[in-house]
């Protein structure tokens, strides 16, 4: 009985012994595991983290070429703008020498022709002719008028006994008469004359004017030989038409906007 009581527990003794040796090589083969999954993941990360160094080296060379592609067509493009914007400039400028050099010669054409035909047109010749004569002759006669004021003013030496005062007066007295009668007149005419130009260039000195002006003139001189109901001076008439059509647009412009001139 003993026997196999003692032969039970040594098979239960040799049992436990195996147990614990297969426990032993259980745990070891576990660490084992362990340190390969460890590994496993460290090799996993670096690959991981390979590959993300990589892709970002990769994402920024393509960055990288696609700026500098995109600085290339900048360049390209706007090298190519310059050269098609001086190319229309040259255009232009070209085009519009041609269409400057084209009206000149258009303008001096038309006005040789109208010298031409003024010089033609006996109507004409004969006013303006006239009007240049009255203009020489009212400055001619400004000069005798002054000129007799001094020389009256100078006679009074024979009114005068006192020798010094005979010489003097009469003389600052001519002198003081001429030059005052000639700027009297010439400057009152002046500064008459540039208030109006001055005013004249404020308000209506524009192409519609100058539109106006040409077409008086061409109609006065191509049919002033037909005018032979018309009496007037030629020159006046225009001054006259002129004036009308000034007249016209400020009142046209006061009635628009309810101010004389637009102001």
């Amino acid at each position: 009985m003993r026997k196999r009581a003692s032969e039970a527990e040594a098979a239960a003794e040799s049992v436990k012994a195996s147990y614990k040796e297969k426990m032993e090589k259980a745990k070891k083969k576990l660490a084992h595991a362990e340190e390969l999954e460890q590994e496993a993941q460290k090799k996993v990360d670096e690959e991981d983290k390979r590959i993300t160094d990589l892709a970002d080296k990769m994402a920024y060379e393509n960055l990288a070429g696609i700026d500098r592609r995109y600085r290339e067509d900048r360049d390209r493009l706007h090298r190519e703008y310059k050269l098609k914007k001086q190319e229309c400039e040259d255009r232009y400028k070209r085009r519009e020498q041609e269409d400057e050099a084209f009206t000149w010669g258009v303008l001096l054409f038309a006005s040789l022709d109208l010298i031409f035909r003024a010089i033609q047109s006996a109507r004409f010749s004969h006013d303006l002719l006239q009007a240049l004569t009255f203009i020489g002759g009212f400055i001619t006669g400004m000069f005798s008028a002054a000129w007799s004021f001094a020389t009256a003013a100078w006679s009074l030496n024979e009114k005068i006994a006192v020798p010094v005062i005979r010489q003097i007066l009469p003389a600052v007295l001519a002198v003081a008469g001429f030059a005052s009668l000639l700027a009297l007149v010439f400057g009152g005419l002046g500064f008459a004359g540039y208030k109006l130009v001055g005013f004249y260039r404020e308000h209506f000195a524009d192409s519609i004017s100058v539109y106006i002006a040409v077409t008086e003139l061409v109609v006065l001189v191509w049919f002033a030989d037909m005018m032979s109901a018309v009496k007037l001076n030629l020159i006046v008439v225009f001054i006259a038409v002129h004036f009308v059509y000034v007249f016209i647009r400020m009142v046209v412009t006061r009635e628009g906007d309810g101010t004389y001139f637009g102001s």
